[in-house]
């Protein structure tokens, strides 16, 4: 029994008072500080010292500074081979040996060859860079060429296989002169070329827009044209208007009237009738039309 336990007049057992001691003693125990966990130290760059030795007369050394050992990365890596294929690829595309020369040009009559290479522009690329098709089509984008085949030569050489539309007619367009071929496609005259049929209109009748391959005029037209031009010798030159047609100026001093439509032959055999018909009589005219074979006509001089 304690000193407490006779003041407060109580008995407790043993057990009792051991229990209490113990509980005291928890109750004095301070928390424990909240451990603080320290972060691992960043390896340092490992450096490489080099230490060099003076004469032992000077009796000192120097020590220079430490030179930081560098390991190669795999990133590293892959820059110095993005370089280096690059490179390789600048080398390539710039190699003499694989730059295009001068294209060999095959097949061209009107146009020169040096015009037809201007056209394809392959000449100072890489070879392996020109594409054939698109070669083709910028040739076929112009009037004078209906057909064009490239080919690439292992390792620089080019060959241009074109087709020209043929000229049929050389047409005087209102002091503008252009060259049609039998599809009324239009192109501007490329020096001189035998047998054209020669057409000329007091005003511009040919329809010549943006497009080089559109048609500038009808091709009967044409046909017509150059079936009168066969059947007439004494025609140099065809006249052509719009609501008249095809006609000449016969050099005995008159104007032939042909139209554009029909048969040109049954027209030249009608009006050559006519015209000795006329000459039988003694009769002047200034105008014989066989455009309409059926309702032919003449004017003669009042």
């Amino acid at each position: 029994m304690t000193a407490d336990d006779h003041l407060l007049g109580t008995t407790r057992t043993r057990a009792e008072r051991g229990r209490a001691r113990r509980a005291r003693q928890s109750s004095e125990v301070e928390a424990a500080p909240p451990l603080h966990r320290s972060k691992p130290k960043r390896r340092k760059t490992l450096r490489r010292r080099y230490d060099i030795a003076l004469p032992v007369e000077l009796g000192a050394e120097i020590r220079l500074p430490a030179i930081p050992i560098i390991r190669p990365g795999p990133r590293l890596a892959s820059a110095a081979l993005l370089l280096g294929t690059l490179w390789v690829l600048f080398q390539i595309v710039h190699s003499p040996g694989l730059v295009a020369a001068e294209a060999d040009v095959l097949g061209n009559k009107m146009l020169t060859s040096a015009q037809v290479r201007s056209i394809a522009a392959t000449e100072g690329m890489a070879s392996f860079l020109i594409d054939p098709g698109l070669v083709d089509d910028s040739l076929t984008a112009h009037a004078e060429i209906s057909a064009a085949h490239v080919r690439v030569r292992w390792p620089n050489r080019v060959e241009i296989q074109v087709e020209e539309r043929e000229p049929l007619v050389a047409w005087d367009d209102g002091g503008r002169h252009w060259w049609l071929c039998r599809d009324g496609v239009a192109f501007l005259q490329h020096g001189a070329w035998p047998g054209l049929v020669q057409v000329s209109s007091k005003e511009p009748v040919l329809d010549i827009t943006e497009d080089p391959l559109g048609t500038a005029m009808s091709p009967d037209v044409l046909r017509a044209a150059t079936a009168l031009s066969a059947q007439l010798p004494e025609a140099a030159s065809l006249m052509y208007e719009l609501g008249r047609g095809l006609s000449f100026e016969d050099p005995r001093g008159w104007t032939a009237v042909f139209g554009v439509g029909g048969d040109m032959v049954l027209k030249v055999r009608l009006y050559r009738g006519i015209v000795d018909d006329l000459a039988q009589r003694g009769v002047s005219a200034t105008l014989i039309s066989v455009a309409d074979p059926a309702t032919p006509y003449y004017r003669t001089v009042r």
